[in-house]
């Protein structure tokens, strides 16, 4: 005996109706239940899980070569974003350094690919929001990596983080933005929106406002800007994103980002 000798066998277990009547009262009722479906509504869709694993769904530079990571911790901390604050504040130029010195090793374990660009790299912004630190480092040939951790814990024990290069042709305008992160992620389970890229010399100030935090201002220095706040407001990132921004010269525009 062979395989296909048993197909005869199995259909005749099956117990499904092989001889259907289209103008039977199921069949009918079948068809007319189709044709009433309107052509017109749009498939649901599924909230997207981006390529990036540990529960992350984080929107990046559709030209730009982005890696992203994020650690979990098991410590505690501040779980919630309780602290967190939609204005940013400065940090001290010991805490900057420490800051910058630890995401450059985070980022450098996970991210071979940008070794040398990650080295050369300054530090760009370094900002505390309640017990969340971010830091931008910003290098040659449009790189730039990201960092956010909860400090209350331990610098970057657990972290948020993206890196990678926008191409010239991608990089932005004297006024304008060009995001290298836009999305929506988690950390410790957590989620957060984050909007973060390359800013103008002549952009000196962004901010996005939040219908559940209100206005979030951005840290616009070294020709990044970056800002983020609790939940999934930035979800759909890649379908855009309206922000304010104000020029050097005084004038305010409101703009859409995208990726």
């Amino acid at each position: 005996m062979n395989i296909t000798d048993d197909f005869p066998v199995l259909r005749t277990l099956d117990p499904a109706d092989r001889e259907i009547d289209p103008n039977g009262p199921r069949a009918r009722a079948d068809l007319e239940r189709i044709l009433a479906t309107d052509p017109a509504l749009p498939a649901p869709t599924p909230r997207r899980t981006r390529r990036l694993a540990v529960s992350v769904a984080l929107g990046t530079a559709a030209a730009a070569t982005v890696a992203a990571l994020v650690l979990p911790s098991a410590l505690g901390g501040d779980k919630a974003f309780a602290s967190w604050t939609s204005s940013p504040s400065g940090m001290s130029a010991s805490k900057r350094a420490d800051a910058a010195n630890s995401c450059r090793s985070h980022q450098k374990s996970g991210s071979r690919e940008y070794a040398d660009q990650l080295k050369s790299a300054g530090t760009a912004i370094s900002e505390r929001r309640g017990a969340w630190t971010l830091v931008i480092l910003a290098g040659r040939d449009g790189f730039s990596a990201l960092c956010i951790t909860d400090d209350s814990k331990h610098l970057f024990r657990s972290y948020f983080g993206a890196i990678g290069s926008t191409p010239p042709a991608d990089r932005p305008s004297n006024r304008g933005l060009a995001p290298l992160v836009l999305g929506t992620g988690s950390i410790d389970g957590n989620e957060l929106s984050v909007a973060a890229g390359a800013a103008g010399s002549d952009v000196t100030a962004v901010s996005y406002t939040s219908p559940t935090h209100g206005k979030v201002n951005a840290t616009v220095s070294g020709g990044q800007f970056a800002l983020w706040l609790p939940g999934n407001d930035l979800t759909n990132g890649s379908k855009g994103t309206t922000v304010q921004v104000t020029y050097r010269d005084g004038t305010t525009a409101t703009v859409q980002l995208s990726l």
